[in-house]
């Protein structure tokens, strides 16, 4: 069952989600879902009623993996794509090139290496394909290197550093830190404060800064936002611990533990764009051009959050010091990934009381479910294509990073 609001569409109720978010006592059971008051002033909500039954049947047959080797071509697996033909595109962190495999998994080339000119890059680089274009991102020099992906021909380089930050409020000492590609002239980036280092102290939680939210042209220049800014929760300091201290005077908690409600945002293979927050399962539609379209709904029955789980949680000795002596909210987030596949389909990660994997709901973009499954955490799913899903896993008896390839076999329950 569903039921239809039309009402007007207020983003900044995100501030309010907030502070419901921490206003309430601890227990040990599951709060029961409900439906936040504020959500009847979003247009065009659709909203679900709880406990949805799936109606398809899903599992995956592992097909090829490519993974970490000590001989070229691949040093140190990055980031990594994939487009229409099942290529993969992996990024080479040891080489500061992008390496093409075709769908079998075999080797054809490598493009790019390290430097600092046409075709170079400081860094690991960051592979996208949209179209017939294959996207790298030098996010140090926040350049971008746009190639045909038939024959791979450098077509131009792009400077992504904001001229015109000082025209928009609140942007003037913020610094780009994630870019995603809309459409071959349009791009996503989101900014926030930076923080070059901060105390010695074991552990704080700065609560005093915001992720902005912008399109981009292709001439690097800031069109509007998309959202009203997000609050930015973030566990940063020195641990106590010496097994877990890092080098040098100051240190900083990456990735930030994952304990607070934080943004969520996936771009389709046509632009179409998703957001949500963490700490519910609401997820708004906008157009390439940044105009909402519309939202939905599922009530979800969040976790109640006590400090012996919210430190055993944590995937190193760090994070988990560091949150162990600061304050920890009530519950856990609902969601914690959101991706989007080659058929418009949704794909969200929900935090379940086994914190060794996570409960996959996918849903057309309606939001209608169509199944569920379990992963294992430490398996990260990456993207979904042409009927595939691809992961990041760690081969258990080399320890090296591969990229492993799954069919997705869904069918439809009688």
């Amino acid at each position: 069952m569903q039921v239809k609001l039309i009402k007007v569409d207020i983003f900044q109720c995100i501030f309010l989600n907030w502070i419901l978010f921490f206003a309430f006592a601890c227990n040990s059971e599951p709060k029961r879902a409900t439906v936040p008051v504020y959500f009847n002033e979003i247009e065009n909500l659709t909203i679900f009623s709880g406990n949805p039954s799936p109606i398809a049947e899903i599992n995956f047959e592992r097909e090829i993996s490519i993974g970490d080797s000590p001989d070229p071509p691949l040093g140190r697996l990055g980031r990594f794509t994939v487009d229409d033909l099942g290529r993969i595109y992996i990024s080479d962190s040891q080489q500061s090139a992008v390496h093409l495999f075709d769908p079998h998994g075999a080797y054809i080339t490598s493009i790019g290496r390290g430097g600092s000119g046409p075709g170079e890059y400081t860094g690991p680089p960051y592979p996208t394909v949209k179209s017939d274009q294959l996207f790298i991102l030098d996010p140090m020099r926040l350049l971008m290197d746009i190639y045909s992906a038939d024959d791979f021909d450098l077509i131009k380089t792009i400077n992504l550093n904001p001229t015109n930050k000082g025209s928009f409020e609140g942007l003037f000492d913020t610094q780009v830190n994630q870019i995603m590609i809309i459409d071959e002239a349009t791009y996503l980036v989101t900014m926030s404060t930076f923080i070059p280092r901060v105390p010695e102290d074991a552990g704080e939680l700065m609560d005093d800064r915001s992720i902005y939210f912008y399109l981009m042209g292709d001439d690097g220049r800031l069109l509007k936002p998309l959202i009203e800014p997000v609050p930015l929760f973030e566990l940063t300091g020195r641990s106590t611990s010496e097994m877990a201290r890092y080098t040098g005077p100051y240190s900083r908690a990456a990735p930030s533990p994952q304990l607070f409600a934080k943004p969520l945002i996936a771009v389709s293979d046509i632009g179409d764009i998703f957001v949500a927050m963490s700490d519910h399962l609401l997820i708004r539609k906008y157009a390439a051009d940044g105009d909402y379209q519309s939202a939905f709904y599922h009530p979800f029955e969040h976790l109640e959050m006590n400090r012996e789980s919210a430190i055993h949680s944590q995937g190193t000795p760090f994070l988990a010091d560091l949150v162990s002596q600061n304050e920890i909210p009530d519950t856990w987030p609902a969601l914690d990934r959101l991706l989007v596949d080659d058929e418009g389909r949704l794909w969200i990660a929900t935090i379940v009381d086994d914190f060794n994997i996570y409960e996959w709901w996918v849903l057309d973009e309606s939001g209608d479910l169509i199944t569920t499954f379990e992963w294992p955490r430490d398996e990260t799913i990456v993207t979904f294509k042409n009927g595939k899903m691809y992961t990041r896993e760690t081969d258990g008896e080399t320890g090296l990073q591969q990229v492993v390839r799954y069919k997705i076999n869904l069918t439809e329950m009688n």
